[in-house]
């Protein structure tokens, strides 16, 4: 008798656990873990989609089960109300109401006293959501006068006073220099046209036509006057060569540059903890909770700064994208920020923050049997990818850069810009002043030998070609009186 209700008990169990088992998940709806489907009416058949479905139909390949959804009775996740009293779907967990809970539980340490977690499905850092820095319409005015802000006016005026005075001495070089085209063309070894090249006008206008990178029909003749020309070649190179550069930096930069260097320097929760920027946070979310009883430092900075708080990641959303300064910050789980953030229209960006994060799991009741099944289940999913696929499929956005990429922050660096002051020109402008020194020099000496060397030879050689002539003229003369005096002998 005894072995045969052994046996039949035996056949029973055996036919009881070949049933595929049915398991009661109860979750929250919060958008995109778990939301109602449109057309469905009423509180019978309701049908579910979000990643929680997708996630729970992709583990029942994996283990053999059925479920059932079930909302949390007064909409919420659970906290602790009183010592050992939870409230919303922890408390269904706790009074094993349900199998399990599903949804975005983060797994902290009051919880698992609790409940029983399964493996995450899910790991998030925190994400600090800043709005990308407006782009101001500039004015026509500031439109005019950005092609001068390169240089300060001290070096415009002192680019003015250099071709001022070079022109002015390179005019003097060339009128008192024996070796220009003004002496040559007097002293008739050159034309006309070649005399003019260096008068006043043309001296400004072959030093202007310099400083424009423009071409020059006559270069200076003498030394002197070549020195002069190479120094302000050399001055002209370095002046242009830094306005260029320093013009293509500035336009680099956008017209509200400050506000925007003030946003990318926020690369993480301790650069905004000591910025000036404010930020809100989700009323009883992850991160208030981090905020409000973890003892890290940088939970410290934040709790001292104070906040602002939202019912809703999306309401957050909201403000920050509406700010009139443009200067506020909403903190939370980079992976719901995410979701959201794909109907800004790129508006906004995130800057994920690697040094705290935040896992998902299921929620089971204390020794559940149907832990060790789903957590092999999550595993074997997790390594054949699927739940990179989900991340990918409910996370990502066709926004490009809304990810602030800390491996790479030289892309978000505002280009650094100096305006040019005198100082910065000491350097060509000493050059120039030896050059023009040293021309001056040049041309002086250049007068000397000429005066002492060249015009007495010169003048020696003119009086000898002199006295060829009146030798040569003397020579005809008497043959003439010759002839005549014949003449008149013959006639007489």
């Amino acid at each position: 008798m005894d072995l045969l209700a052994y046996w039949s008990l035996l056949i029973c169990y055996t036919f009881v656990s070949s049933e595929t088992p049915s398991l009661i998940v109860s979750s929250v709806l919060t958008s995109p873990f778990l939301m109602e489907e449109k057309g469905t009416n009423g509180n019978i058949n309701k049908t579910y989609r979000g990643y929680i479905i997708d996630l729970l139909e992709e583990l029942k390949k994996k283990v053999d089960f059925d479920y059932d959804i079930e909302i949390s009775p007064d909409g919420t996740f659970g906290r602790e109300i009183t010592p050992g009293n939870w409230s919303g779907t922890l408390n269904e967990v706790i009074q094993k109401r349900v199998d399990l809970a599903a949804g975005p539980f983060t797994i902290t340490s009051e919880r698992a006293q609790v409940v029983d977690f399964s493996t995450p499905f899910l790991t998030t850092p925190f994400g600090i959501v800043l709005r990308q820095p407006h782009k101001a319409e500039e004015s026509i005015g500031h439109r005019l006068l950005r092609v001068w802000d390169p240089l300060k006016p001290s070096v415009w005026m002192m680019i003015f006073i250099s071709f001022v005075v070079t022109s002015t001495l390179l005019y003097v070089v060339s009128y008192f220099n024996p070796y220009e085209w003004r002496r040559m063309s007097r002293d008739g070894e050159a034309s006309l046209r070649e005399g003019e090249s260096f008068t006043c006008m043309n001296s400004f206008w072959f030093v202007m036509s310099a400083l424009m990178w423009q071409g020059y029909t006559r270069a200076p003749r003498s030394i002197g006057g070549r020195v002069i020309v190479m120094f302000w070649w050399l001055f002209v190179v370095i002046s242009i060569s830094c306005y260029i550069a320093n013009l293509s930096n500035l336009l680099r930069i956008e017209p509200n540059a400050e506000h925007s260097e003030r946003m990318v320097r926020v690369k993480n929760l301790k650069d905004l903890a000591n910025s000036d920027i404010p930020y809100l946070i989700t009323k009883g979310g992850a991160m208030e909770e981090f905020i409000l009883n973890s003892n890290a430092r940088i939970a410290q900075h934040l709790r001292s700064k104070g906040y602002k708080t939202v019912p809703s990641i999306k309401e957050g959303l909201e403000r920050v994208s509406k700010e009139p300064t443009q200067a506020l910050a909403l903190l939370g789980e980079s992976m719901m920020i995410k979701y959201y953030l794909r109907t800004y229209s790129c508006k906004l960006y995130i800057v994920e923050d690697t040094s705290v994060y935040r896992h998902f799991a299921f929620a089971f009741p204390k020794d559940s049997l149907n832990k060790r099944r789903i957590n092999v289940a999550i595993s074997t999913t997790d390594e054949l990818g699927y739940l990179n696929d989900m991340n990918e499929n409910w996370f990502s956005t066709s926004c490009r850069g809304i990810v602030f990429d800390d491996s790479r922050p030289e892309l978000y660096e505002i280009p650094k810009f100096y305006v040019l002051d005198v100082g910065h020109f000491s350097g060509a402008m000493v050059a120039l002043a030896i050059g023009l020194v040293f021309g001056s020099l040049v041309t002086i000496i250049e007068y000397l030998i000429y005066k002492f060397a060249e015009e007495p030879e010169k003048e020696k050689t003119k009086t000898k070609q002199a006295q060829q002539r009146d030798d040569t003229g003397s020579e005809f003369q008497p043959s003439d009186r010759l002839l005549t005096g014949n003449k008149s002998t013959t006639t007489v």
